[in-house]
């Protein structure tokens, strides 16, 4: 959460920011500025979460090819988890974003969800791990069945093609760890090119959603009653300035 509402906030709710995982040295250089308890929450490199590079220029000869590490457990550990083992206690969680990709590559949710589950089985139990779809056909049980098996947090999200954070609450199966996540990105159905045009440059709030905010109020409720922890991450492409939109979601809630 940005430190410039840091001082609004209720002393149990944690300063928290997503990041990808930089390399070693980076990694050093990046605890070193902050004490603890602040904690960092990372999201895992394309290397692992694409299954085919777009056909786009930053990835250069492997634009339009198979991704050969794609769900690899021994390059997660070795890239990046081994970079991260010094410094566990100061990782809040590990978030695996897989987009409209994953079609390339699974004929349905149950295949997508053996490799959810193979994959995972693979790696530590020292980390938290979160995923995050953005598809919602592999919101099916197989799916939420392999995250629970492992621990593995469900990610609720509002994004273009996903149903609303409350709708993906309003399924008890969605709940597939003893912590949630959840990231606030974008009013479902609304394009990602469409919310930048209406939003940049991100210095005011520039059309309030109640519906996002008080699903994110019941989250907060939710973990304090069962006394597990939450992570939320909202961005400005929601309501067009993520500190206000902070702000409003904890405005008069007693933690």
């Amino acid at each position: 959460m940005p430190s410039r509402i840091r001082g609004d906030l209720p002393h149990r709710l944690r300063r928290l920011r997503l990041l990808p995982i930089p390399n070693g040295c980076v990694l050093d250089r990046l605890f070193a500025q902050v004490p603890p308890p602040f904690q960092f929450a990372f999201k895992v490199p394309e290397e692992i979460t694409l299954p085919v590079f777009p056909s786009l220029p930053r990835y250069g000869m492997r634009a339009g090819r198979g991704n050969p590490n794609f769900l690899s457990a021994e390059i997660m550990r070795m890239q990046f988890l081994d970079l991260l083992t010094p410094y566990a206690d100061r990782v809040a969680l590990l978030i695996f974003e897989f987009g409209a990709g994953i079609g390339r590559v699974f004929d349905g949710v149950e295949s997508f969800a053996e490799a959810l589950s193979k994959f995972f089985a693979a790696l530590p139990i020292n980390f938290r791990y979160a995923v995050e779809i953005r598809q919602a056909q592999y919101l099916e049980p197989e799916y939420f069945r392999a995250l629970r098996e492992h621990g593995v947090a469900h990610v609720f999200n509002s994004w273009t093609e996903m149903p609303g954070i409350d709708e993906q609450m309003g399924n008890s199966e969605a709940f597939t760890a003893n912590f949630t996540a959840s990231r606030a990105l974008l009013v479902p159905g609304r394009p990602y090119e469409n919310s930048v045009r209406m939003f940049s440059p991100y210095r005011e709030i520039k059309e309030p959603n109640a519906e996002v905010r008080a699903a994110l109020r019941e989250l907060l409720v939710r973990a304090k009653r069962r006394a597990e922890p939450t992570f939320i991450f909202v961005n400005n492409r929601l309501e067009g300035f993520a500190p206000g939109t902070i702000a409003a979601i904890i405005d008069g809630f007693q933690l």
